[in-house]
């Protein structure tokens, strides 16, 4: 993928989840706009795809955000490769649509997990790679279910 010369330009950003969906639509945008970019995935197969698909400007590093240890050997290659970030999109999550009495404490945990605690963790293992006027921006979400109507039970 080309870019044009942009307020990108020279700037790192790290993209958790960035391997499908909004993830990558942003991973896109920034290389498009002259960013090198680390995005994060848990499939490895996936991640490579999209990786690929981004170009030579992206990074990948497979590895589970609700794993801190695995949150930790990924901010240690970033720091490893870049020295620091510039932009941190804490973007990984999952959804979970069951009917409200079908959700078990297991899948709750696993839902918090993903777009509670991941978020959190990346924030707080990525500080120290984080320049003055660096920016995070936080994309999730803590509603854990959308309500249906009692009819559709």
């Amino acid at each position: 993928m080309t870019h044009n010369s942009s307020r990108f330009d020279g700037k790192i950003a790290l993209i958790t989840g960035g391997s499908s969906g909004m993830g990558l639509a942003t991973a896109h945008r920034f290389v498009a706009e002259g960013a090198r970019i680390v995005v994060t995935g848990r499939d490895k197969t996936r991640l490579d795809a999209a990786v690929a698909e981004l170009g030579e400007r992206a990074h990948g590093i497979a590895g589970d955000v609700t794993d801190l240890g695995d949150l930790d050997t990924m901010v240690a290659a970033v720091a490893d490769r870049f020295g620091h970030l510039d932009v941190v999109f804490a973007n990984a999550g999952i959804g979970s649509f069951q009917p409200i009495d079908q959700v078990t404490g297991a899948l709750f945990d696993d839902v918090i997990a993903a777009n509670v605690k991941a978020a959190f963790f990346t924030i707080q293992k990525t500080l120290p790679l984080l320049p003055d006027h660096a920016a995070i921006v936080i994309n999730a979400s803590f509603g854990l279910h959308r309500g249906v109507p009692r009819t559709a039970l």
